[in-house]
């Protein structure tokens, strides 16, 4: 348990050490249905300076039982700056870098987010580009292009939102199948309800359908990768 303790303490203790900065905690465990395995994850965001952010993420992925940690599961840990750009009432532009640290690779995710806002209504589009680095032999490892795109819609004491995401992979081939018929592309959708009439936390559930990356160990079944993520955010 001890990767597992340290991973997901770091965001923790950084959140209580800087409390006068702290914007939201966001703790959160998923469950994916044909692997059969869990993760947790918790995330925490600062403002400072004026109109930039930090967030800061540890995130540990388990087997079939939740808060196991063996050997083969991945523990990371995620940095995240970025900055808001009002360009109006609006419409913000916000520029990031992500820098994710895991077990046995590096990855490194510049992006570029719009957001266009009015009423109870937002809907959002990022580009972004993932350079990944093995930690072991210092190679770069297939790199990846991911577009996503946000709708959502607050009504009364709920926010309904849907996240699309279009993945593809440089290089090809890590995603589903063997031999030449590995697939370089997939597509994730992300349907969420959140409960927003609490004053200080707002607890939600992530629906996702995330193409086919199931495989069964001898790789000759190939499914639909489905997960369940529920949470709660705490607002400061």
């Amino acid at each position: 348990m001890k990767t597992l303790k340290l991973t997901l303490a770091a965001t923790l203790v950084a959140a209580v050490a800087l409390p006068a900065s702290a914007t939201y905690v966001d703790v959160r465990g998923a469950y994916k249905t044909e692997a059969k395995t869990y993760e947790t994850r918790v995330r925490a965001g600062f403002d400072f300076a004026e109109d930039w952010q930090i967030h800061l993420e540890g995130t540990q992925a388990q087997g079939d039982k939740l808060f196991s940690n063996s050997g083969k599961n991945v523990a990371a840990f995620e940095t995240e700056l970025n900055y808001n750009w009002a360009i109006n009432d609006n419409v913000t532009l916000t520029p990031g870098f992500v820098y994710w640290n895991g077990s046995d690779h590096t990855e490194y995710r510049p992006y570029l987010k719009a957001t266009y806002a009015t009423g109870n209504f937002y809907t959002a589009a990022r580009y972004r580009y993932q350079a990944a680095t093995n930690s072991v032999s210092g190679q770069t490892t297939n790199d990846t292009n991911q577009v996503d795109a946000w709708i959502g819609y607050n009504v009364s004491d709920f926010n309904l939102e849907y996240n699309p995401a279009y993945i593809n992979q440089k290089d090809g081939g890590a995603y589903t199948g063997t031999g030449n018929n590995k697939a370089d592309t997939k597509w994730e959708h992300t349907f969420q309800v959140k409960y927003t009439g609490f004053e200080s936390w707002a607890p939600y559930v992530d629906y996702q359908i995330l193409d086919k990356t199931y495989a069964n160990a001898q790789r000759t079944e190939f499914k639909t990768e489905n997960r369940v993520r529920a949470g709660v955010t705490f607002n400061f």
